[in-house]
């Protein structure tokens, strides 16, 4: 009796299963697995980290995309393209998606190179809203008078400033990573590309009142991650093409 009844719950398990294989997985297979046929990237044409981590994501894992580097806000709010009213903003067979962090992480996705482990993928979010946070520490300086805007930016940079306490925190993840010359792991992601590029805003000079030196000489794990990044020969590729 005890042998007939586990060869019924065996062929119950087994009808379930075949049930579950043939009805659940197209439905997965289609959320999953679907390869855009058309990725657009709307920006402008300089090498600006939010827009430049996406376009290296995509361009590092092979990912056919259209860069565009004229695009027009006015044109583009018309058109229900701005959603929060601010590029870059990608557009994937025609569905549009804005933000950095979920392009960044998107591209990486479907490039191949973000990672699986939960806790790694979380810390590349950690990094990329790092850089977000040093972006708006420096965009708060934008509109002030010349004069005013170089010392309210040295005092942010300065030993105590906010714009240091932000680079301390990179610095700070890159450190607790290994200071391998990865912000994540053991191996390139998005973020990566993210703070490499900020930190090529930083030593590009046109930042008045921070030292074109001011990554390099006060943070050398973040140093040591744009310097793994440059020597990569995609990124190679992909700024003798930019």
């Amino acid at each position: 009796m005890q042998s007939v009844r586990i060869r019924i719950s065996q062929k119950i398990y087994l009808i379930y299963f075949l049930i579950t294989i043939l009805l659940i997985p197209p439905f997965v297979t289609s959320m999953m697995s679907k390869t855009p046929n058309s990725i657009k990237l709307y920006y402008w044409d300089f090498a600006f980290w939010r827009a430049e981590c996406v376009r290296l994501a995509l361009f590092c894992g092979d990912v056919p995309f259209e860069d565009v580097r004229d695009a027009k806000k006015d044109d583009m709010k018309a058109a229900g393209k701005l959603a929060f009213g601010a590029l870059p903003v990608m557009e994937v067979d025609g569905k549009i998606l804005s933000q950095t962090q979920a392009m960044a992480v998107y591209s990486a996705k479907i490039a191949g190179i973000h990672p699986s482990d939960p806790w790694f993928a979380a810390k590349v979010d950690e990094v990329i809203n790092g850089c977000t946070d040093v972006t708006s520490t420096i965009g708060s300086t934008f509109s002030m008078e010349a004069t005013e805007k170089i010392k309210v930016r040295e005092t942010l940079a300065a030993e105590g400033g906010r714009l240091r306490m932000h680079m301390g925190g990179l610095e700070k993840l890159c450190i607790e990573n290994g200071n391998n010359g990865y912000t994540v792991s053991e191996t390139t992601t998005v973020s990566d590309f993210a703070l490499w590029r900020l930190a090529g805003w930083f030593s590009s000079g046109n930042l008045d009142g921070i030292q074109k030196d001011y990554i390099s000489s006060n943070f050398p794990a973040i140093t040591k991650v744009v310097n793994t990044v440059e020597a990569m020969p995609k990124v190679q590729e992909w700024k003798i093409k930019h």
